[in-house]
């Protein structure tokens, strides 16, 4: 049963004002590359994403040197109707998704990049995500980027994370080992400061409640980190496939129909699954179902066998 839950990560989507712009960070400064689009004028189904009607996307998927066999792509979506949904709420502990982790060879280097580019970048902190020394930057969408040094002969920076903030980690963490994560550090008290949230955000201890999970083929090189901070409870749960900022995760899965029955009761699946065409790219499309978190964070369970990787 274990076996027909979730596999590997195959993107983490973005909601973004602008594709270009984005490029800009995640292409030209940290070397990840747009390899697979959508052609914007074929409209997609709303329904799926919890919209109304049909939806007009340019879509940009960006890979690191691993490429799509082997890592984690960033969904790029530029929305165009309906409109992106901006979130005007800038504080790091709301619900969602609201940091990625990007591994570099070498740290000062990609610093350097980065501010050669006008990106702020902090002072080194300790990374929630990676455990280790890292910076944190923000880009144009509010996405919390975290840069950590660790050994690698590819070049460019490698996707090797997300943090999740959480209003309840036990039950975060519950949904996420229900549709296949394995835990890797079990819910537990950590002091976390505001550094280590976001850039600028100050210096404070608070004490969270902090978890880190990962999946069967990828835990090696992508986890996610929960992090339950007292304060996000007072933020409403996003909802909509077009909000602003860090949303969805689309996980392998190798038969749909035999994932979602191995689903406990307890899991939130959105609507029916769907057949997702993807105009314009090599893939036709892809037979998907959509699941929710506790914290609003939607992950797809998508039909992609393993035969495909090999």
């Amino acid at each position: 049963m274990a076996d027909d839950l979730a596999r590997r990560f195959l993107h983490v989507n973005l909601n973004c004002e602008s594709v270009a712009a984005t490029e800009v960070l995640y292409a030209d400064v940290l070397g990840l590359q747009p390899r697979m689009r959508t052609d914007p004028a074929v409209p997609g189904e709303g329904a799926m994403l919890g919209l109304d009607g049909q939806t007009y996307t340019a879509t940009s998927f960006l890979y690191d040197a691993r490429g799509g066999r082997n890592g984690c792509a960033l969904e790029v979506i530029e929305w165009t109707t309906p409109p992106l949904k901006f979130d005007s709420n800038t504080d790091p502990v709301r619900p969602g998704i609201r940091s990625a982790l990007f591994t570099v060879a070498n740290l000062a280097d990609a610093v350097g990049r980065l501010r050669d580019a006008g990106v702020a970048v902090s002072e080194p902190v300790a990374g929630l995500i990676s455990g280790t020394k890292s910076v944190l930057a923000q880009d144009a969408d509010g996405v919390v980027v975290e840069v950590a040094e660790a050994p690698n002969e590819t070049p460019g920076a490698l996707f090797a994370g997300i943090r999740i903030s959480a209003v309840d980690t036990l039950a975060t963490t519950d949904f996420l080992t229900a549709i296949g994560f394995t835990v890797i550090d079990a819910p537990a008290l950590v002091s976390v400061t505001g550094e280590q949230l976001a850039p600028g955000a100050g210096g404070e201890s608070v004490d969270c409640v902090v978890s880190r999970l990962a999946l069967p083929e990828d835990g090696h090189q992508f986890a996610v980190t929960v992090v339950q901070h007292p304060d996000t409870r007072e933020h409403p749960i996003p909802w909509g496939g077009n909000r602003q900022g860090l949303y969805r995760c689309a996980l392998r899965v190798e038969n749909l129909d035999r994932a979602l029955s191995a689903l406990p009761d307890s899991v939130e699946q959105h609507g029916d699954p769907v057949w997702c065409p993807l105009p314009g790219t090599k893939i036709e499309g892809l037979y998907i179902a959509f699941l929710r978190s506790p914290d609003g964070v939607v992950f797809e369970f998508v039909e992609r066998p393993l035969s495909f990787f090999r």
